[in-house]
């Protein structure tokens, strides 16, 4: 990444566009990641669901979107296995969390003994005049007990909350009387986190701002995750809660960040992307006025992304309610938004130990709590994917995208939200095995044996959730 003191941006990536050994120069966006605003009892109530006979995890009969989806029902079949790897792009994971610290993988090669990574942009200001500078990026291996008192950047796993909530609809621990159950019981759970850390003229940290992301981090993340896979980590899914809008100025092949998902995708990992949490029609988004949490923002001419990329292996997810209703919040589009899963009053993990910004300190926090939003909605639909992949090893990930959306709930389409409806995992489950073969009939002839449903390699599924930050 290249800045610059004295050129805009426009005429600094100009200047670099000349030089013949630059084959792409693009601003270095920045994602916002956050829940969506509480949801008011009533906004959102619907209809309580009956429990399910089932773990004895003390929160599961609170958790109404796993039978939303039909998940007990698919966990006669499987509830996860620990050879399917799920990455969670986001703030990271605190992997020392009672309740998915039995579930988190490890890495391989230059990252290996750990579960979590965190990106880290350091950037300089200057006290005086209150202007940042970006000096470097490092990538932490994080490991060891956190220390709240004394803390050190490579034993932070997430100070933020997010992903560690994402993380937990995956693949909380199932059946181990602690806490919530994810859609996995089982499942090995990855976590690349993006911090920025400011520094002071003496190196020193003078504040930290989890829960964004900027196109370099997410990058060097999903370059990451490439290069594991290829390397034969069974990596099946990427869960991407976060996103920003911009207004397109270039052509996508011309993107390093377009690439990179692209690339991913291709190696046949599943991208899981949250569309959003701006009330917006993403087919003609609205002027001022039109988000009201946001009314000074105007959406028009622009694209949120990456949900809105069109990839093979990329699916956009948008958020409904607990009586199944399209929450108000979530963006939508029966042409961007594939499925829709549940983002309203979910209970999931939360981290021991958050970052206070009113503060500039680090403070305790409950081991569970409830958030809204697309970025909910996502980790429902990566954890479906994964919990395919472990039933069906063999199929692609074409395969286990098309069982995800074409065995959706289509009552949920017919409004214009999406274009699948909700996320069935118990129907996609179903219709995954193959044919069975019937008995040969005693008088002799044909025996009808039709000889199944062949399977096929499996695509890995990567789920990206997408929120703007609290203002």
């Amino acid at each position: 990444m290249i800045s610059s003191q004295e050129k805009t941006t426009e005429e600094l990536i100009k200047e670099l566009k000349k030089d013949s050994n630059v084959l792409s120069a693009v601003p270095n966006y920045i994602h916002y990641i956050s829940m969506a605003k509480k949801v008011e009892k009533g906004e959102a109530s619907g209809q309580s669901m009956p429990a399910a006979a089932s773990p004895n995890d003390p929160k599961y009969n609170e958790l109404w979107g796993l039978r939303a989806i039909n998940a007990p029902s698919a966990w006669d079949k499987t509830t996860g296995k620990e050879d399917v790897y799920v990455v969670v792009l986001d703030t990271g994971i605190d992997h020392e969390h009672e309740d998915l610290a039995g579930n988190l993988g490890t890495f391989n090669g230059n990252y290996a003994g750990c579960g979590v990574l965190q990106i880290y942009d350091f950037y300089e200001k200057d006290m005086e005049t209150g202007k940042e500078k970006l000096i470097r990026t490092e990538i932490m291996k994080i490991s060891g007990q956190f220390d709240p008192d004394d803390m050190n950047l490579d034993s932070w796993g997430d100070l933020q909350s997010h992903g560690t909530h994402v993380a937990g609809t995956i693949g909380a621990v199932g059946n181990n009387s602690l806490g919530v159950i994810g859609v996995n019981w089982k499942v090995r759970l990855l976590g690349i986190g993006t911090t920025k850390v400011i520094l002071n003229e003496d190196d020193k940290v003078v504040d930290i701002e989890p829960g964004e992301l900027s196109d370099g981090q997410v990058i060097k993340g999903l370059n990451i995750i490439l290069q594991q896979k290829k390397a034969g980590l069974n990596i099946r899914a990427v869960n991407m809660s976060f996103g920003d809008w911009y207004t397109p100025q270039y052509q996508l092949e011309e993107s390093p960040y377009y690439v990179a998902l692209k690339a991913v995708s291709d190696a046949g990992v599943i991208l899981v992307a949250a569309v959003g949490n701006e009330f917006q029609n993403l087919d003609a988004p609205g002027g001022p006025g039109s988000d009201p949490r946001h009314p000074k923002e105007d959406y028009r001419g622009k694209i949120c992304y990456p949900a809105c990329y069109k990839l093979a292996n990329l699916i956009a997810v948008g958020a409904v309610s607990t009586d199944k209703s399209w929450c108000d919040f979530s963006n939508y589009s029966p042409n961007y938004v594939d499925i829709a899963a549940p983002g309203a009053e979910i209970i999931s993990t939360l981290p021991r130990y958050v970052w206070s910004d009113d503060d500039d300190k680090v403070i305790s926090q409950d081991l569970y709590g409830e958030e809204n939003g697309t970025s909910m909605a996502a980790p429902h639909v990566t954890g479906a994917v994964a919990l395919l992949c472990a039933a069906y090893p063999d199929k692609t990930a074409g395969e286990i995208k098309e069982l995800l959306l074409n065995n959706a709930d289509k009552n949920f389409a017919k409004e214009g939200k999406s274009a699948y409806g909700m996320l069935d995992l118990g129907a996609a489950m179903k219709a995954g095995a193959p044919a069975p073969t019937p008995t040969p009939k005693p008088s002799g002839g044909s025996s009808g044996c039709n000889g199944g449903i062949p399977f096929v390699a499996l695509l890995s599924v990567m789920a990206v959730a997408f929120f703007k930050k609290k203002r």
